[in-house]
């Protein structure tokens, strides 16, 4: 939109911003919310009475029952500025209404201005705690809204039907706490369970992975919120429904002498110390897999296999593609180099092994000719089943392996079972190897580059002999700091 200035800090939003209130009915208050989220998704409710901000000059009052949306939002997200000044009201009648709040700037183009959605939410949070309480949070469909009361109306005595449920996010995390999840669900007495993603990140993945781990539970939801980060943040401070969140938050956090394997700890934050089998609930999920893999990738995966031979799977990297940036983006550089994956391939074929490469897109071209083709995260799954070996830096690979007690060999560069130091101010003491079935090599330079081809098919071959030995023990933490099965150099 031509004219309008360029806002660069926050001083000069809140400068050149307003205060948006409408007031309505508390029968009204869902189907508002509906109807004004198509057009503005980040808006805070004000339950009841009255607070000191209604007398800013910057605060413009709306009725809801004597404004039209479509003229109010010029465009969604953009106020019409000359409209809401001639439909303002007074505020009254605080015991009869419930206020929706939102800041924006009148008439500002936001074509091109991510950062500052969030600095409104920001702003928006900082306004309200000068003058509420975060009393509760409203869910409509999926996504999430906060309700705000004068401290001496906040209601103490709501009854909590909902659960918020954080779950560790990377796919190989879903097989792992797959049992523990489930076991949980199955006790739980709550009326709607959200999911949510911790990490903030929207994810296809994620919301897939949700929908075919618990999808079958009519109670479970996925909580859609990633447009919400500082609600999110605020809400996860004060909530007492997301006390699970900051136990997840401080376990990766624990002194060495408190530490365990991520498995080990998140079963404690989710349902104590109750003995549980890992991997109690395969089944189920290995059916739902089965099912929800179609024909075609079936029939492709079954191309890919070959009967009487070693079938040997290799994930050499993990990553995502920033589509922003337009590049990979490798969490702790978690990727075998070319030159080693190539000499890999070359001695697998040698020697008369089927080495399926589980990756299907890559950071480096000349690789992709080896590539299996995209699969879904259930055909990624069947795939793997169908493995006698799997072979990968820290990734799921590995974990979808364990799941299906498949052994596993991995790789680790700057990470290793006994620290992940991707950070180096902020190293954490936690495991991540898979559960059982698992040899690990670890580099003491940290360089994942200097896992040399040979060394892995030397692993590989004495495998293929029944000479590299796996059992069916859990592997914990201390184990890994004990070396069970586990090369380092």
């Amino acid at each position: 939109m031509s004219g309008v200035p360029k806002i660069e800090t926050i001083t000069e939003i809140t400068k050149n911003g307003k205060h948006f209130f409408i007031k309505y009915h508390k029968k009204d208050e869902r189907f508002l919310i509906r109807e004004i989220s198509k057009y503005y998704r980040n808006f805070i409710i004000i339950e009841t009475n009255y607070i000191n901000l209604f007398d800013n000059e910057d605060s413009i009052c709306l009725n809801y029952d004597k404004i039209n949306l479509d003229l109010l939002f010029s465009y969604p997200i953009i106020i019409n500025s000359s409209y809401a000044q001639q439909n303002k009201v007074t505020f009254k009648n605080f015991e009869k209404y419930n206020y929706i709040y939102f800041y924006l700037i009148p008439n500002m183009d936001y074509s091109n201005t991510k950062n500052h959605i969030t600095k409104f939410e920001k702003i928006m949070i900082e306004n309200m705690t000068k003058y509420c309480v975060f009393d509760s949070e409203i869910i409509v469909d999926n996504m999430l809204f906060l309700k705000f009361a004068n401290p001496i109306f906040i209601n103490k005595d709501k009854v909590k039907r909902n659960k918020f449920l954080f779950v560790m996010g990377g796919i190989g995390d879903f097989f792992i706490t797959f049992s523990i999840v489930n076991e949980y669900l199955q006790s739980s007495k709550y009326e709607k369970i959200y999911i949510v993603n911790y990490s903030m990140i929207k994810s296809i993945n994620f919301e897939h992975i949700v929908d075919l781990f618990y999808g079958s539970d009519p109670r479970v939801r996925l909580l859609n919120h990633h447009h919400y980060r500082h609600f999110i943040t605020h809400w996860l401070r004060y909530s007492e429904n997301t006390l699970m969140y900051r136990q997840i938050t401080n376990m990766f956090f624990l002194p060495k002498n408190r530490t365990d394997h991520a498995a080990f700890l998140y079963k404690k934050i989710l349902i104590g110390e109750k003995d549980l089998d890992f991997y109690k609930s395969t089944d189920i999920f290995k059916d739902k897999i089965l099912k929800s893999v179609t024909s075609e990738e079936k029939k492709y995966i079954d191309q890919l296999v070959k009967n009487k031979k070693n079938n040997i799977g290799l994930q050499y990297f993990t990553g995502c593609f920033e589509e922003e940036h337009n590049k990979w983006s490798f969490f702790g550089d978690r990727k075998w180099d070319e030159q080693n994956v190539k000499n890999f391939i070359k001695k697998c074929t040698e020697n008369d092994m089927n080495l399926i490469i589980l990756n299907s897109e890559t950071y480096a071209s000349p690789l992709q000719e080896f590539c299996t083709r995209p699969l879904s995260i259930a055909g990624y799954a069947l795939l793997i089943s169908k493995m006698d070996l799997v072979i990968g830096v820290d990734s799921s690979a590995g974990h979808i392996a364990s799941f299906y007690n498949i052994p596993s060999i991995t790789l680790w560069g700057k990470g290793s079972p006994l620290v992940l130091n991707y950070h180096k101010d902020k190293p954490t003491y936690i495991g991540y190897r898979v559960l059982r079935k698992n040899y690990s090599i670890i580099t003491k330079n940290q360089e994942l580059s200097s896992i040399d081809f040979n060394m892995v098919f030397s692993l590989v071959k004495n495998f293929t002999e029944n000479k590299l030995l796996f059992n069916d023990k859990i592997i914990t933490y201390q184990d890994s700091i004990n070396k069970y099965n586990l090369l380092h150099f």
